[in-house]
C-alpha cells in the first residue's frame, strides 16, 4: 500500500511546484507581454496567469506610463512608444493615426514593432 501512494505524492507534489512558479499575477492598472524562449508569445491582460516556468517570462507593461511618443501615422510609416524605458517602433492595429500622448494598450508585438490600439 505503501509503495503506491508514494509515486501519488511525489507527482501532486510536482503539479504544486509547477503551478507555484507558474502563477503570476498582472495588476489591474497593468498587461503582461509573455515571451517564450526570448521571443514574442502573447499580452496577458490584468490578474492571474498560468505560464510554463524556465520557458515563458511575463512582463509588466504599466497602462498609466503608456501613451504614444511620437504620433502614429501608418501612411508615413512613422510612430513610436514608450515601455520598459525604450523607445519602440509602433503601428496601429486599426490603420488609424495616433496622436501623441495618446493612452493605449498594446495588441501584439511583431519582432521589434508594437501593434496597439486606442484605450478605451
Amino acid at each position: 500500500m505503501a509503495t503506491s501512494v508514494a509515486p501519488v505524492l511525489l507527482l501532486l507534489l510536482a503539479v504544486a511546484l509547477f503551478v507555484a512558479v507558474g502563477l503570476k499575477q498582472i495588476k489591474e492598472h497593468q498587461q503582461g507581454i509573455v515571451t517564450r524562449f526570448g521571443r514574442f508569445y502573447k499580452v496577458v491582460p490584468p490578474g492571474l496567469t498560468l505560464v510554463v516556468p524556465f520557458v515563458d517570462e511575463v512582463r509588466p507593461v504599466d497602462l498609466h506610463r503608456l501613451a504614444v511618443e511620437q504620433r502614429i501615422d501608418p501612411a508615413a510609416g512613422t510612430g513610436r512608444v514608450r515601455f520598459w524605458d525604450e523607445s519602440w517602433p509602433a503601428t496601429s492595429l486599426s490603420g488609424d493615426a495616433i496622436a501623441a500622448g495618446t493612452p493605449i494598450k498594446i495588441v501584439r508585438l511583431d519582432g521589434q514593432q508594437v501593434i496597439v490600439d486606442k484605450a478605451g
